[in-house]
């Protein structure tokens, strides 16, 4: 404290140069007059005045000081007070001793007064403090006291020190403090202005959602409160921390480039960064920092604002992950569009644009009748209609030629509601029916098949039964006639008859082996043949009759020799059947008959196809029954096709026939691969 100045209630050891003295004197002893001391049992008693060194001198110097001296007990109990006590304190000496000694001071002042006693007992020296004390008559003085302990050999056994009424001082103090709070009515005016400003703008900065910050090269010299809670330390943590060391990874820079920070740079205002509490978690910070500017600042100053932006960055991420979510739900295999309330195509999938053969820029803004020729809007079936009447699905069958494309498929549609529930268009998949749809025509041709088959069979029991039955007696009528044709004596005419009886035996015979073959073909000798040698065999023996029907032959051989195994002459015979039927379909103009052999998966394909009349749907389920032909009885018999049927089962294959009316026919048959396939 500087010279010449009190400390009012502190505790202090400056001392005043013209009271020093005394204090020194005090330590010393020299002003020890004792109203009394204390005997073993702690009771007062009046002793006489002694005089610890000093002498004369010293002792007149305190009976006439202006200054109290005084003497407490380890109790705090007044032990010695000096002559000047009745005018200080306008108390008479003797009534006074033995008294606590905070009876003379003000009950405000008794925690600091009780202090600087404890304090001095423990030891320390030359304490200063300023209180005020009760004067005689009951008003108040203050009052500045050194004190220091009072010791007996090595043993503190009290307090001793010296007082002075300092009320003048004090009030004279008290009158400049009040004068100088006085100043001029705009001083006051601005400073008032001032100070509520500086209450406005640090209610604004604590209550701001923003975070604030003063940086002086680069380290922390202001926190507001929102800042703290952002990172999780306390403001005073925060202080003189570079600020760097808040974030959870590099921030990409050595330092803060204040021009390109700055607004006015115009270019860079905010930059995203992500910040580590104190709790280790990390937190995603939008920051903002200029130049303070002021002239009396630091260029090194500035203002840094951050903006807590984990809820926001939390959110994107989960929609981006929505997103994403959606772009594979909505890219899947099924071709699948968004329809607006006006029947056009706002967004659609790559399935879409694969099933339609077309790219999205060709399909945005279309309608449904440019792209799968709908013909279905302002009907009863319209799918968008029957939404909009409330219906939480509807269904629409496709089954047309679009673009030179056949369609079959099922539009499949659903409400498409905006933000606000309202229905803004409709969700369209189409589900491909060309798959089923061929499927169930396999199993239609398969059971049609398997009909024929056991159709054939019963047939083909039938018909050998009947054979058998008609064999015995065809072979007693034809003894017989025989018999009558080597009979002399004829007539030329009865001779011809005869000839004419035995051919008709002849054909009857053939027709009765040709049935027996149709259900079990004759047990011939198998063995490896090469098919392809067979059919230029039979084409060979059918060059004129191919040649007469102008047949153009087009061979599509698979590479290398086709092996199997089997009889030889069985199949040569149904080769045959099939390419006479092939050449007799064929108009007269003539046309092409084309033979195709493959292997494919175990299996031999040899395949006949014309370029015919074709045959009439109706007709396929009698094909291979004997006898059925659509050509005249005196040309054919019918059993070409049944026969050639049981040689092919008999060979553990099958034949398929497929054919457009007006375009040709294919015969197919297919007969099992290996070496013993038979």
């Amino acid at each position: 404290m500087p010279e010449g100045e009190t400390s009012f209630g502190v505790i202090t050891c400056a001392c005043r140069p013209d009271f020093s003295s005394y204090v020194e004197r005090v330590k010393g002893g020299a002003f020890g007059y004792h109203g009394g001391s204390r005997d073993g049992d702690g009771q007062v008693v009046q002793g006489e005045q002694q005089l610890r060194g000093g002498g004369t001198l010293s002792r007149s110097f305190a009976e006439t000081s202006p200054d109290l001296f005084f003497r407490l007990s380890e109790e705090g109990e007044v032990i010695s007070l000096s002559p000047a006590s009745p005018m200080m304190l306008g108390y008479p000496l003797k009534p006074h001793q033995s008294r606590h000694y905070l009876a003379f001071i003000t009950s405000d002042d008794h925690v600091l007064a009780e202090k600087s006693f404890q304090l001095l007992l423990l030891g320390a020296q030359d304490l200063k403090i300023v209180v005020k004390m009760v004067y005689g008559d009951g008003k108040r003085i203050w009052v500045e006291i050194h004190a220091t302990p009072w010791h007996q050999g090595e043993k503190i056994i009290g307090v001793q020190g010296a007082l002075r009424d300092i009320s003048e001082q004090a009030m004279g103090e008290k009158t400049h403090r009040q004068s100088s709070r006085l100043p001029s009515r705009p001083v006051r005016a601005r400073d008032e202005k001032f100070e509520q400003n500086a209450r406005l703008l640090q209610n604004l900065l604590n209550t701001t959602t923003a975070g604030i910050g003063i940086l002086h090269r680069e380290r922390f010299q202001y926190v507001n409160q929102r800042l703290a809670q952002m990172s999780g330390y306390a403001a005073a943590e925060l202080l003189g921390v570079h600020w760097r060391e808040l974030f959870a990874e590099e921030p990409g820079y050595d330092s803060l480039d204040t021009t390109r920070l700055a607004p006015e740079s115009g270019r860079l205002q905010a930059l995203e960064s992500r910040w580590r509490r104190k709790d280790g978690r990390p937190m995603d910070v939008l920051l903002s920092a200029v130049p303070l500017g002021a002239e009396d600042l630091s260029p090194f100053d500035i203002s840094l604002t951050v903006l807590d932006i984990s809820a926001n960055k939390e959110d994107e991420r989960a929609q981006h992950a929505a997103y994403k979510e959606l772009e594979q739900v909505f890219n899947v295999a099924v071709p699948f569009c968004l329809l607006s309330r006006q029947c056009r195509i706002l967004k659609v999938n790559q399935a879409f644009c694969d099933f339609f053969c077309c790219g999205r820029e060709d399909i945005i803004g279309k309608s449904g009748e440019d792209i799968w020729g709908c013909e279905a809007c302002e009907t009863e079936v319209c799918t968008l209609s029957r939404l909009l009447a409330g219906a939480d699905r509807a269904y629409l069958d496709i089954d047309q030629v679009v673009r030179g494309q056949h369609l079959v498929c099922t539009l499949h549609a659903v409400p498409y509601v905006n933000a606000d529930g309202q229905l803004s268009g409709m969700v369209v998949t189409f589900f491909d029916n060309r798959v089923q749809q061929k499927t169930a025509a396999d199993l239609l041709k398969a059971q049609q098949q398997l009909i024929q088959a056991d159709k054939l069979s019963a047939i083909g029991s039938l018909a050998a039964s009947i054979a058998h039955e008609f064999n015995n007696p065809l072979c007693g009528v034809r003894s017989v006639v025989e018999r009558m044709a080597r009979t002399s004596g004829l007539a030329v005419a009865d001779q011809s008859l005869l000839e004419l009886a035995l051919e008709q035996c002849d054909r009857m015979k053939r027709l009765i082996r040709n049935l027996q073959q149709f259900n079990l073909p004759f047990s011939d000798f198998r063995q490896d043949f090469d098919l392809h040698h067979a059919i230029d065999s039979v084409l060979l023996l059918l060059s004129k009759h191919l040649k007469i029907r102008k047949a153009v032959v087009r061979k599509d051989y698979t590479e290398g020799v086709l092996l199997f195994n089997g009889v030889e002459n069985q199949l040569k015979q149904v080769l045959l059947n099939l390419i006479k039927n092939s050449g007799e379909a064929l108009p007269e103009a003539g046309g092409e008959i084309r033979i195709l052999t493959k292997t494919e998966q175990h299996t031999l394909h040899i395949a006949v196809t014309d370029t015919g009349v074709g045959i009439n749907p109706e007709h396929f389920p009698h094909l291979f029954e004997p006898y059925f032909t659509t050509k005249t009885v005196v040309k054919e018999t019918g059993l070409g096709l049944a026969v050639s049927y049981g040689i092919v089962k008999s060979h553990r294959g099958e034949i398929r026939v497929e054919s457009t009316p007006g375009q040709g026919t294919t015969f197919t048959v297919l007969l099992p691969a290996g070496k013993h396939n038979g």
